[in-house]
C-alpha cells in the first residue's frame, strides 16, 4: 500500500513522517465482500480493524436464533472485539461486512512492534475507547425517542445503509417501536 488515508491516521494518533512510515509497512489493506465474516464465535480476534469504505455490524445470536446488533459501523469507524482482544480468549459474537468493504488491518503483532519502535503508537488504544463508549451508549436509560434523534444528529449514514430492523436490534427496541418512533419524528 502507498498512501494511507488522511482520515484514518487523524483517527488514530499524531505522527511524525517516519512513523507514518513503519504504520504503513504494518498495516494490510483488504477488501471484503457482502457476508464476509471478519470474526465468528469461538475465533480470538487478532485484529484491530478500520473501515475505509463500506458498513459492517457486529451481533450476536439469541435464543430465538434472532440477531442481536451490538453495533453497526460505517466508513472511518474502527471495528474490533475488545473482550476477545485484550483476553486472547475466544469471541461470543459475529463481525460481519454487510456490504463490500475495503479495510486496514492491523493484527495484534503489528500493534507490538509498532509499540515497540515507538512509544506514540500507544495512541491506537484510543481507538478501543471509541468502541466502547459506542458499544456501550444505547445500554443506557435513553428513550426510544431519545435514541432515534441521536442517531439522526450524530451518525445519520446509519439510518442510511442499515435497514430498519438491523437499526432496531442495535437501538434495543422493537422494529415497531422503531417505526412509530420514525413516525412521530417525521411528523414534528
Amino acid at each position: 500500500m502507498d498512501r494511507i488515508s488522511p482520515k484514518f491516521i487523524e483517527k488514530s494518533g499524531v505522527y511524525s513522517e517516519e512513523e507514518i512510515v513503519l504504520l504503513k509497512d504494518e498495516i494490510s489493506f483488504k477488501q471484503l465482500k457482502k457476508h464476509d465474516f471478519i470474526l465468528k464465535p469461538g475465533d480470538v480476534c487478532s485484529s484491530l480493524i478500520y473501515i475505509v469504505e463500506g458498513a459492517i455490524y457486529q451481533y450476536k445470536i439469541d435464543t430465538d436464533l434472532e440477531k442481536n446488533v451490538l453495533d453497526l459501523n460505517i466508513a472511518h469507524d474502527w471495528v474490533i472485539d475488545k473482550d476477545s482482544f485484550t483476553s486472547r480468549g475466544a469471541s461470543n459474537l459475529y463481525i460481519e461486512a454487510f456490504d463490500d468493504c475495503l479495510i486496514y488491518e492491523l493484527s495484534i503483532e503489528s500493534i507490538h512492534a509498532l509499540i515497540a519502535k515507538s512509544q506514540s503508537f500507544l495512541q491506537l488504544g484510543k481507538a478501543f475507547g471509541e468502541v466502547s463508549s459506542r458499544l456501550n451508549f444505547f445500554d443506557n436509560n435513553l428513550s426510544p425517542d431519545e435514541k432515534y434523534v441521536y442517531l439522526q444528529e450524530h451518525k445519520p449514514e446509519l439510518l442510511q445503509k442499515f435497514p430498519l430492523k438491523l437499526i432496531a436490534s442495535y437501538l434495543k427496541i422493537t422494529p415497531e417501536t422503531l417505526s412509530r418512533v420514525r413516525h412521530r419524528f417525521f411528523k414534528s
